[in-house]
């Protein structure tokens, strides 16, 4: 992108570098100095990503950067409740990307979490931060590495089956300014263990915020994790999402990513690497938008290594003059022979001013492989509709009936019957809004 255009807040960025963001209270090590120098420079060759670029060719970052933002206090104090109803669950907030301890529950034996001082002095993880995800052709990716203030760690030991879940609250409190809030977290599940973790996000700000989140996990082998994001942010927040997951043998990982909120652009760069043989990988995901609001799903599935199964299934309705775009690509290398893949998206348009930008991908260098992709963009089925009417269903009844069922079909297969619950719950509010209110 050409630096001129949001010279503002760009040169923001570039001024703050030279300052160290005052990370040495922290005490940084020297290590991630220099990926952060690493990073900067890519950020500062590249600029943040136009239209031009490929990858963002129809996502664009202009309406996100029209406030000038500055670094979020890091304020912790105030009271939340979790947002998922009757969840036996292990809660922990995070609030504007930092940990809050008063506010969390203790862990079950065999799984801790780290905040941003005990992670950075632990060895153990000193080669795992910005190694998982680590792009140089990704300007958004250095961004957040050249200038994240928080680092979190959930670490769940080898061997260790935690039943009860694990569930992160992000929340973005209000401030009088614009705010940058970059941030991160790594997730390490040992072999043969098996977990749960749930990532709701929320915000509570009269002031726009960019948020700047960065996953990294590591799946080791044998061990079976199951995450899920659900997305409730409101009207002036942009997410930017880059999450980077390295499975190894044997390992299955469950992914939903439900987007249910407000918030006018949404950008999920969802990457899963299949490294070592016998690995699972299931994805499903949900949109429903309205008014102006983006959302933007790139995932990429690669396979590394041969007998390997991977399936993903999203599916969006939208609505006024919202805009979805898919961009999943499945990625087979030669070594992975006897892969099976599977790729859907679907999507239900509402208005003649809504619009989708599918583009699903399959890249094989192997002959001994199973795999398969589609897309669909249409409107509602008519006849259905004109079966529910004759049996005395009324229009508005009857047209959210069919959208309940098409997004169901995802919603479904959330195993956790609360949170199931809680993700219908918001559906059903999102379909009753106004904007929803079809003719």
């Amino acid at each position: 992108m050409e630096k001129g255009i949001f010279n503002n807040f760009y040169q923001y960025l570039i001024n703050r570098f030279p300052e160290g963001q005052a990370l040495s209270r922290l005490n940084e090590p020297a290590w991630l100095s220099e990926k952060r120098e690493v990073a900067f420079e890519i950020f500062k060759k590249d600029g943040l990503p136009s239209r031009k670029n490929e990858e963002w060719k129809f996502t664009n970052l202009e309406r996100l950067l029209r406030d000038d933002y500055k670094f979020q206090s890091q304020d912790v104090s105030g009271k939340f409740s979790a947002a998922v109803e009757n969840l036996e669950a292990s809660r922990i907030f995070i609030l504007n990307g930092k940990f809050a301890p008063d506010l969390s529950d203790p862990l079950p034996d065999g799984m801790t979490f780290l905040d941003t001082a005990a992670a950075l002095a632990d060895a153990r993880f000193e080669g795992k931060l910005g190694a998982i995800a680590n792009d140089p052709d990704n300007s958004m990716l250095a961004l957040n590495t050249a200038f994240f203030k928080d680092y979190s760690v959930l670490h769940i030991e080898a061997k260790k089956v935690i039943e009860r879940p694990v569930h992160v609250t992000h929340i973005y409190t209000g401030s009088q300014e614009a705010a940058f809030v970059p941030y991160r977290m790594l997730v390490v599940a040992e072999k043969l263990s098996e977990a749960t973790l749930i990532e709701t996000f929320h915000s509570d700000t009269q002031a726009p915020v960019f948020v700047s989140y960065v996953s990294e996990q590591q799946i080791d082998e044998s061990a079976i994790f199951h995450s899920h994001i659900v997305n409730t942010l409101g009207d002036n927040v942009y997410f930017i999402h880059h999450r980077e997951v390295f499975q190894f043998r044997n390992s299955v990982l469950n992914n939903s990513n439900i987007l249910l909120g407000e918030n006018p652009l949404v950008r999920n760069d969802l990457n899963f690497r299949l490294k070592g043989t016998g690995t699972e990988t299931n994805l499903i995901g949900a949109y429903i938008m309205s008014g102006e609001q983006h959302a933007d799903n790139h995932t990429l599935v690669d396979h590394q290594m041969p007998n390997c199964n991977s399936s993903e299934l999203y599916k969006g309705i939208l609505d006024d003059r919202s805009r979805s775009v898919f961009n999943g690509k499945v990625y087979v290398r030669p070594d992975a022979q006897k892969t099976n893949a599977f790729q859907q998206n679907n999507n239900m348009l509402l208005s003649d001013q809504a619009t989708v930008n599918s583009k699903p991908q399959l890249e094989i260098f192997a002959d001994d492989v199973k795999c398969s992709h589609g897309s669909t963009v249409g409107q509602m089925n008519k006849e259905a509709l004109f079966y529910l009417n004759s049996r005395g269903i009324g229009e508005d009844t009857a047209r959210r009936l069919l959208m309940q069922a098409f997004v169901f079909d995802v919603l479904s297969r959330i195993e956790i019957p609360e949170l199931r619950d809680y993700t219908e719950s918001l559906l059903h509010k999102k379909l009753h809004t106004e904007n929803l209110e079809i003719a």
